[in-house]
């Protein structure tokens, strides 16, 4: 129950047909707007930009916007990161499996129960009962964090979403198929029931004559 609360997002891994340093210099080619890139533009929308960090084993990516109503220059608060892990397929350079995975700040999630925290030390004072005061101060925390938490859901589906599309551009990755093989053969009820009495009867008979000497 707690855990389904504060993740985010389910874990993400994607196949990439390249090895993981032209992963990681699409990634980056892609953060920047750019009019060779007109089919990733709807990923810009809003003033949204992608910060791609990179790490020993992949990268740290952050995103954030342009609100409506915010001044000019103002951009919206990170509220959450995702870590990029890449991990070489063995026997085959040429494929990468990224593995993705969503956190929330500390410091973005604590600030959830500041707001509530101030109203509460006023509303403990206040002459009314006790169960109201008590349903209240529930709400504001629980009204807080859920604003925080999907505020922070929000950004990091934006990024899952444009590292899905950045990949794209790469060479899909192509399934080998199985080798082929004879069909199972699938023996009939009957046929098995009698099968297994024949081989019974077969070892129940060599167990007799062992036990007999012969």
């Amino acid at each position: 129950m707690w855990n389904a609360l504060v993740r985010l997002y389910p874990p993400v891994a994607l196949a990439v047909g390249a090895p993981a340093g032209i992963c990681l210099q699409t990634l980056t080619s892609a953060a920047r707007p750019s009019t060779q890139r007109l089919h990733l533009r709807d990923l810009f929308m809003e003033g949204r930009r992608y910060y791609i960090t990179p790490t020993t084993q992949g990268f740290r990516m952050t995103s954030d916007h342009r609100p409506m109503w915010a001044r000019r220059g103002q951009r919206s608060r990170v509220a959450a990161y995702v870590v990029g892990t890449f991990t070489g397929l063995q026997g085959d350079d040429g494929i990468t499996l990224v593995r993705l995975r969503a956190r929330m700040y500390t410091l973005y999630t604590l600030s959830a129960f500041l707001v509530p925290t101030f109203f509460t030390s006023i509303l403990i004072y206040m002459p009314w009962h006790r169960v109201i005061i008590v349903a209240i101060i529930v709400m504001m925390f629980t009204s807080s964090w859920l604003g925080h938490r999907m505020n922070a859901a929000m950004q990091v589906n934006e990024m899952i979403y444009f590292v899905q599309k950045a990949f794209e551009d790469l060479p899909p990755v192509e399934v080998k198929e199985l080798p082929i093989h004879e069909a199972d053969v699938v023996m009939p009820p009957s046929d098995f029931m009698a099968e297994w009495a024949r081989f019974y009867r077969m070892h129940s008979e060599e167990e007799g004559r062992e036990d007999s000497g012969i």
